[in-house]
């Protein structure tokens, strides 16, 4: 039954994205390339699929609840802070580019993050990489806030990040069960089945798209495993390195990025189309190329950071 998550959360993903696809298109939800430089889609396309892949993964949340496999705290912990995350993120979406400070936007995230954080060591989220709470909460809220932002920097192409994310993924699911963790391999599952509901959509020519929303989503969650599974630094540093290594790719890209744009005397708030990927699609890869190649380099950063972690 436990194994089932993956399908329950699919389908009810697959199902529901049809639905937010024709919903965003005639309410106007969506990512309008007109006048913007880095858009490379030719016309507007909903931002709605974040919303899907959390419909699928609450939903299957609510079973494992019903069927007692994982606490009553633990799943309301997670979906109010899923859903707190999920309209910060689908804010951004519809108003904070038009007239946010990224720092304040940055702040928003921390304290939104580190609080959540707080509730679910609160309810029993065991967190390992820090002897005191609120030491702990600060370093997850920097954790969560940088997981969400790499995650939204690898959201530049069709099928890039969601993909990226469910590679991941696997790893935590392997995490999972050999440490026996049955909250953090639901949590793992269902989220899985959700991406792959949303990336048959996703797929290149995307029909919708994961939108900030989804990016914060994704984001916290993936940074909630991560932390779920690190170690104490000073102690085991192989746990530690571990997990990072596990979020993979979108981590090595966003230091880059960072780097590039402050060698430039940019910004490191201001996007560009210098990013890997990019570079990649530029030399004259198709979309799909260049998201498989990404796919394959993903999976040997995450079966690296298994191998760490498990030595």
């Amino acid at each position: 039954m436990l194994y089932l998550t993956i399908l329950i959360s699919f389908i009810f993903s697959t199902i529901a994205i049809p639905v937010l696809r024709k919903f965003g298109t005639k309410k106007h939800f969506c990512d309008e390339p007109a006048g913007d430089k880095l858009k490379i889609h030719k016309k507007p396309i909903p931002y709605l699929g974040g919303i899907g892949i959390f419909f699928g993964f609450i939903l299957r949340l609510i079973f494992a609840r019903l069927f007692h496999q994982i606490s009553g705290l633990q799943a309301t912990g997670i979906i109010i802070g899923s859903i707190v995350i999920l309209f910060l993120g689908f804010w951004d979406d519809l108003k904070w580019k038009q007239f946010g400070n990224p720092i304040l936007k940055l702040f928003y995230q921390f304290l939104a993050g580190s609080l959540i954080v707080l509730i679910l060591i609160k309810i029993g989220v065991n967190f390992n990489f820090s002897i005191n709470i609120l030491i702990a909460t600060v370093i997850a809220g920097f954790y969560i806030i940088g997981a969400m932002n790499t995650i939204n920097m690898q959201d530049g192409m069709d099928g890039l990040a969601g993909g990226i994310i469910a590679i991941s993924l696997i790893g935590f699911i392997y995490l999972s069960i050999i440490q026996e963790n049955v909250f953090a391999l639901i949590v793992s599952l269902s989220l899985l089945g959700g991406i792959l509901g949303f990336l048959i959509y996703n797929w290149h020519p995307a029909s919708i798209f994961m939108g900030d929303n989804g990016s914060h989503f994704l984001g916290f969650l993936i940074a909630v495993l991560a932390i779920m599974f690190t170690g104490h630094p000073l102690y085991n540093l192989k746990q530690f390195i571990g997990p990072i290594l596990i979020i993979g790719l979108p981590i090595f890209d966003t230091a880059l990025a960072i780097i590039r744009r402050l060698l430039k005397k940019t910004s490191p708030f201001q996007g560009d189309r210098d990013h890997l990927y990019d570079k990649l699609n530029q030399k004259g890869l198709s979309t799909k190329k260049t998201v498989l190649i990404y796919y394959a380099v993903q999976i040997i950063i995450v079966t690296g950071g298994i191998i760490i972690y498990s030595l």
